[in-house]
């Protein structure tokens, strides 16, 4: 029976897994057609002679326009504006040759009565366009195949344009001291939207299929998470546009350098630029991408026909050298690997790109992996929301950061409740030196490890005693460990983030500052001498306690009453000075902020309505790409399921008991705190005086402390489950990360620019 039990729900997943396989087909489908009749067989003309003087019926023998076409120019046809002198034409065709300048023939279209109007341009276009190496004169034959039942004219000039002649019959016949109204059709999006959308069909289909089989099994959610992920991200590979993910083209110029470095070459010229090979060079700008669907089927063409070149850097760029830092190893490594195969420029971003995916999702697993079993939905949840897969199909170093805090707080969580071998202290170690560094605002993140028991991070294999005596003062040996995670986080942190630090307080009185941490470390070591002895009795240490917020409270008190009376600030002339583009010079340095406690509570009161909307939708991914240069938002419907979805999987069943303590609840509550005060105030470091709202504030900064947060839902207990809903929950967001990747795909090719 068990046998066939397990029979039955094998088959029962793979029915569902291909019905939903065949559904999102249908669905990529849907795109497609939508698309294609929407976007598809669309021109972009260059106005080659925009004067409507005179309208010139087509002679029986033809008319020939000369026209001249840029080296490297695309042609896929023109534009005629037609004139049937106020009558509706039932029958008639006209045919339009078009020849290079050799006598050869690049492109034949016809037009008819069907789509053929009065005061109306009508496109004559081919698939492929025609690029001449060199300028060329292109010569337009236009005759009627077909008779119409009147004269059919096209408007033109009076008197003929520069270079461009036209002639009754062939370019031999009579010249006509006129130029056709005409327009070169330089780009025609033809048939690509429906074979863009087609090209994301394998990926979705893959992840859908993927997820029911493995969601209806109750396979492992760390496996889950490796096979779903990597089909959704290959599917945001193709979603996202070249260069338009988060700051990626800062991205590709510090991996781009350190895959230089690699190389052993030189990567930056005597001006500071980033030296490049060949084929890089027109892409390296300082700017996001293009989007729409003309920059999809530039991206398209280019990365099946461009030629690569070998790993030699032979040009300057117009980007800085110098912009890397530790999180791009794995990036570099992609580039590295497809410049020393000579990949074309799209190719090797998309390598890039792939390798910052593998190296997310093989963190993101063993999070999942590793976390106490009530708490992997939360992960798998997190990992797998679109925000999320979107940096880690990017060059972002966002995604190495995401996967390694959520390594380490599942890490922590797992720590609580079983002793930690050599090698998880090892990489407790390795994860909090590497958490600190990544990114300053998550530094109060490796206080998770004060929530693991002394005893569970014990390294001794066996121990006759609890503690350690060091030089008559009791210590547990886990204590010294994390004292040990702590000081190399912070040392590291202080190394890496010193300068920054350093431009935030640039208008601070360094000696109070010092004076100020000095007193501070002095206050720590009192404290803690005195809780050691007070912490014997339950009465000694509620005082203890008590005393430790009455502190408190006196220290954040007189210090903010301290700073905001400081010395120094800016001059009433300093004050008026603006950049070009009437941004003041000045920012929100401590300092500022100090000095001016009012200005600053009133912009983040006004920030928050304004942007608060903009914060969520950022923190889950339903906006894509940068929404400073493009606002790509899809349906708020898809932001509702996704927060279903992470609430379902947090909500814990009625049999579990509490996962954290009531103090060590608190405790969390303080990182998270903690992380978004310093979220707020690098925000506020970005921000000039003069703004009214928050500058370059964005949801995403909050993913990584997301499971904290779910974490405590889930120990909070209001409400509980008769059963676990991981599963659901994963499968949930599985396909509404999909149906954000359908639907970005289709605003970003629909994109238009606002004129």
């Amino acid at each position: 029976m068990p046998n066939s039990s397990r029979i039955r729900r094998g088959l029962l997943a793979l029915l569902a897994a291909l019905l939903a396989a065949m559904a999102v087909w249908l669905l990529c489908r849907w795109v497609g057609y939508d698309l294609q009749d929407r976007l598809g067989n669309q021109p972009v003309y260059e106005i080659l002679n925009d004067d409507y003087s005179q309208v010139i019926d087509i002679p029986e023998e033809g008319l020939t326009q000369q026209i001249t076409l840029r080296a490297g120019q695309s042609f896929y046809g023109v534009r005629l504006n037609f004139s049937t002198h106020g009558q509706l034409y039932k029958s008639g065709m006209l045919m339009v040759d078009v020849f290079a300048e050799d006598g050869t023939q690049i492109a034949q279209a016809a037009g008819n009565f069907l789509n053929i109007f009065d005061n109306t341009f009508t496109a004559f276009t081919v698939e492929n366009p025609y690029i001449p190496e060199e300028d060329e004169v292109l010569t337009v034959h236009l005759y009627n195949a077909v008779p119409w039942d009147g004269p059919l004219g096209l408007w033109a000039s009076e008197g003929e344009v520069d270079g461009m002649p036209l002639y009754r019959g062939d370019a031999d016949g009579e010249p006509v001291d006129a130029t056709l109204a005409i327009q070169l059709v330089a780009d025609y999006s033809g048939p690509w939207p429906a074979e863009l959308a087609e090209r994301l069909t394998a990926p979705l289909v893959t992840a859908a299929f993927a997820a029911v089989f493995l969601a209806v099994l109750h396979a492992p959610l760390a496996l889950l998470v490796a096979v779903a992920g990597l089909a959704l991200g290959c599917g945001f590979l193709q979603v996202t546009p070249a260069l338009v993910a988060p700051d990626e083209y800062t991205h590709l110029a510090a991996a781009y350098e350190r895959a230089s470095v690699w190389s052993g070459q030189q990567p930056a010229d005597e001006s500071g630029n980033l030296r490049v090979r060949a084929c890089d060079a027109p892409y390296f700008r300082t700017k996001t991408g293009e989007i729409g669907i003309f920059a999809y089927k530039a991206q398209a063409q280019a990365a099946l026909q461009d030629t690569g070149s070998p790993n030699e850097l032979t040009q300057s760029s117009q980007a800085e050298a110098g912009q890397g830092s530790g999180n791009y190893w794995a990036q570099a490594f992609g580039i590295w690997l497809a410049r020393l195969q000579g990949k074309n420029f799209y190719t090797m971003l998309t390598w890039g790109r792939m390798a910052n995916l593998v190296l997310y999702l093989v963190l993101a697993a063993a999070a999942v992996a590793m976390a106490p079993a009530v708490l992997r939905g939360i992960f798998a949840c997190v990992a797998l929301l679109p925000m999320s897969l979107q940096l880690a199909a990017s060059l972002s170093p966002d995604a190495s950061v995401l996967g390694t805090v959520f390594l380490f707080t599942a890490l922590c969580m797992a720590l609580r409740s079983r002793r930690a071998a050599r090698w998880q202290l090892v990489l407790l170690a390795v994860l909090a030196a590497a958490v600190a560094p990544a990114k300053a605002i998550y530094l109060p993140v490796v206080l998770l490890c004060l929530t693991i028991p002394a005893e569970n991070l014990d390294p001794r294999r066996t121990s006759a005693a609890a503690t350690l005596s060091l030089r008559g003062l009791s210590v547990r040996p886990g204590r010294l460990v994390q004292l040990g995670i702590l000081l190399l986080a912070g040392m590291l942190w202080t190394l890496v983030n010193l300068s920054e630090l350093a431009y935030a307080a640039r208008d601070m009185n360094r000696a109070v500052l010092a004076a100020g941490g000095l007193a501070v470390l002095t206050l720590l070591v009192l404290v803690c001498v005195l809780y050691r002895r007070l912490r014997s009795t339950s009465t000694g240490r509620r005082w203890f306690w008590r005393g430790m917020a009455a502190v408190a409270f006196i220290v954040v008190v007189g210090g903010v009453c301290a700073l905001s009376h400081m010395g120094g600030g800016l001059t009433p002339d300093q004050l008026l000075m603006v950049n070009p583009n009437g941004d003041s010079i000045w920012t929100f340095s401590f300092g500022y902020i100090c000095r001016n406690l009012n200005a600053t509570v009133k912009l983040l009161l006004r920030t928050l309505p304004e942007q608060g909307a903009l914060w969520l939708q950022g923190l889950l991914g339903t906006t894509l790409g940068e929404p400073i240069v493009y606002r790509i938002d899809v349906s708020w419907l898809i932001g509702v399921g996704l927060l279903l979805a992470l609430l379902a999987a947090a909500l814990p069943r009625q049999e579990e008991p509490p996962l954290l303590a009531r103090r060590t609840s608190w405790g969390t509550v303080g990182i998270l705190v903690c992380v978004v005060l310093a979220v707020f105030a690098a925000a506020l470091n970005w921000t000039p005086i003069n703004y009214q709202t928050l500058f370059g504030m964005q949801g995403r900064y909050l993913l990584p402390v997301l499971p904290l947060a779910l974490l405590l839902v889930h120990n909070g207990r209001q409400l509980t489950l008769r059963r676990g809903a991981a599963h659901g929950a994963v499968l949930s967001v599985v396909m509404l990360t999909l149906l954000t990747q359908l639907q970005g795909f289709s605003l970003y090719a629909s994109w238009q620019p606002v004129s």
